[in-house]
């Protein structure tokens, strides 16, 4: 149940902003919360810099994972079953079904950077 935890987890406070080094790509957090209170960046960035950087990661690759997984498995064999059966009702399903896997992944993905701000914000105190 940790999955909606995070997922409905009001982060309307919360509004993390960052850049990223053109060299290495890590990031470094620039804001954390949307009004919220001073706190030192220097010290939030040598904590959280690696936590993001893991979500960055984990969102990419679920990103690309579903891509993969998705074209091998759903999308080029209904397109060939239903260029050799001449079935348009089958691709139109199909592609019904891409806007869900879009918005499943997503919504991981969104599990994801909640899991870290719900995180900060409970290490750096309540707004």
């Amino acid at each position: 149940m940790a999955f909606f935890k995070y997922l409905f987890w009001d982060n309307r406070h919360m509004d993390l902003r960052y850049t990223e080094n053109k060299y290495d790509a890590k990031p470094t957090i620039t804001k954390v919360y949307e009004d919220g209170p001073e706190i030192d960046l220097e010290a939030v960035n040598k904590k959280y810099r690696n936590d993001l950087r893991d979500a960055q990661r984990s969102i990419n690759g679920n990103r690309l994972i579903m891509l993969i997984l998705y074209m091998a498995i759903v999308f080029l064999p209904a397109i060939l079953i239903s260029v050799f059966q001449n079935n348009v009702l089958l691709l139109g399903g199909i592609f019904v079904f891409t806007i869900f896997a879009y918005f499943v992944v997503e919504a991981i993905n969104q599990v994801e950077i909640n899991r870290l701000l719900y995180k900060m914000d409970q290490q750096l105190g309540e707004h």
